[in-house]
């Protein structure tokens, strides 16, 4: 019975790494900025959790502790930088998005307002 439940588990987890694939390839091919800014986001929030792990796993009595320790410290900060730089870039609007707004506000200073009488023309 375990066989069959590892199995089910090892199909689906191969079901889900083609999924990611693909959604990768397609990201990569339609927004690659934006693509490799999620994979960064999420890879450093990865190594932040391991290495919050790797200080709480190491042994605190022995004398190689406090390169682990500063090691650790070192890899959270960069990985707090690394993501705030890639939420920057994930909450930027795109090209389109601000061709969009542009676009909707000109239309709105264009526009006449009937019921009050303002416009330009």
């Amino acid at each position: 019975m375990l066989a069959i439940y590892l199995g089910v588990a090892i199909i689906a987890a191969g079901f889900v790494a083609l999924l990611v694939v693909i959604v990768l390839a397609v990201g990569l091919v339609t927004h690659p900025i934006r693509t490799l800014a999620l994979v960064f986001h999420k890879l450093a929030a990865l190594a932040a959790g391991l290495a919050l792990i790797a200080w709480f796993w190491t042994d605190h009595t022995k004398p190689d502790f406090v390169p682990c320790f500063w090691g650790s410290i070192g890899v959270i900060v960069a990985s707090i930088i690394i993501r705030a730089f890639a939420e920057w870039i994930l909450k930027r609007p795109t090209r389109a998005e601000r061709r969009a707004m542009k676009r909707a506000a000109a239309q709105i200073y264009d526009r006449v307002d009937v019921y009050a009488g303002i416009g330009r023309r």
